[in-house]
């Protein structure tokens, strides 16, 4: 049978390639069998969470109940007032062998889902790796349900303890590493920026015949696309209302558009936001009878190709990882069908183009490595 040694090892490493963080004095530097308790916490998403493993042949449910939970909820209570978040998700994770006393607590409907510290409670069985849930408690949190009974499976034929420190050196070692095509300096993205501000400065500040003009002959009308007048697919990207929508507009194509440039490359990158950017143009042709201008579907675009990026690779995108840019998208689009004066179809359908044109290249990109490997 597994030893609880060799199950927090496996747990924590998975824990930490998934973005948590030891936390610091709680069970020691060593982890042993005879350890009766360790932590872990992520504060890289919307919502905060963490993972407490309790080793329930040193901790009694006695224990637990009566002064363990009390400092943890404290501990964290006190964590989210210093840094003023709301809300934590605490999974504690009660590793037992065959015989538990834990069955009792486990029968007790202890989750309140309106509290700070949001505690849910699943029982591991070493002996076969089964998985008991609290009563009326998450049966899932995110992908927690799979590390928590994976961690169970395996050889048990390793060292009885091990050091925190080092296991955690040794987990972040093994975290995914993207390869950077577009090296750090984003050409193209800084040139998109240059030329938004230049057609801007141009249309904006270049008097109101200008302005006009680039009104009549930019703007991507849906009437005059369908009798033929298809630039404006590409032309409605680069012109904007004023310079609220232009700057907004040219800060989020840098934050998105030098990490998709580092990743995917010039190339690539270039396709992806002239390819999203019409393709957005037309969803709003169908959609919308009213113009449309700006960059915006386009750099939803990019934001779709960061999406499929982090979602295939498992790594974070220069602070940026899968849950984090999936909370993102969603507030971004959100906040769309708050203000009716925006083209949301528009944005959702670069956004959709964007993922599926991202998902595209990485498959090209893997087809295209497993094809070197063989040749070799």
């Amino acid at each position: 049978m597994m030893k609880f040694s060799k199950y927090s090892k496996n747990l924590f490493t998975k824990l930490v390639s998934d973005g948590y963080e030891p936390i610091r004095g709680l069970g020691g530097s060593m982890i042993s069998d005879e350890t009766p308790i360790l932590g872990l916490i992520n504060v890289t998403g919307s919502m905060w969470s963490a993972v407490i493993i309790i080793n329930t042949s040193q901790v009694s449910c006695a224990i637990y109940e009566g002064e363990v939970r009390q400092k943890l909820d404290g501990y964290f209570e006190e964590l989210l007032k210093d840094y003023g978040k709301k809300n934590i998700v605490v999974l504690n994770v009660l590793v037992s062998s065959e015989e538990s006393e834990y069955a009792e607590f486990l029968g007790q409907d202890n989750f309140e889902f309106d509290r700070a510290v949001m505690n849910v409670y699943w029982e591991i069985k070493l002996h076969d790796g089964s998985l008991a849930i609290a009563k009326n408690n998450p049966d899932t949190i995110g992908n927690l349900n799979d590390l928590v009974t994976g961690s169970a499976t395996g050889s048990a034929q390793e060292s009885e303890c091990f050091f925190i420190n080092t296991a955690y050196e040794e987990a972040v070692a093994k975290k995914p590493q993207l390869e950077e095509k577009g090296g750090q300096t984003p050409f193209l993205t800084y040139a998109l920026i240059i030329i938004n501000l230049m057609i801007g400065a141009a249309t904006l500040l270049g008097g109101d015949n200008i302005f006009r003009l680039a009104m009549a002959f930019g703007v991507l009308f849906p009437q005059f696309v369908v009798e033929g007048e298809h630039y404006r697919l590409f032309s409605y990207m680069f012109l904007h209302a004023d310079f609220v929508h232009l700057i907004n507009n040219c800060f989020s194509l840098y934050i998105f558009g030098s990490r998709v440039e580092r990743f995917y490359g010039l190339s690539k990158t270039l396709i992806i936001y002239l390819a999203t950017g019409i393709l957005a143009g037309v969803v709003s042709v169908l959609f919308v009878p009213f113009p449309t201008i700006g960059a915006s579907g386009a750099v939803f675009g990019l934001l779709g190709a960061m999406l499929a990026l982090a979602r295939r690779s498992k790594a974070d995108i220069v602070g940026l990882n899968y849950p984090a840019i999936l909370v993102l998208s969603g507030i971004s689009l959100g906040l769309g069908f708050m203000r009716p004066e925006i083209n949301n179809h528009a944005h959702a359908g670069g956004f959709v183009a964007g993922f599926v044109l991202g998902m595209m290249f990485l498959k090209i990109s893997e087809w295209g490595k497993k094809a070197d490997s063989i040749e070799s």
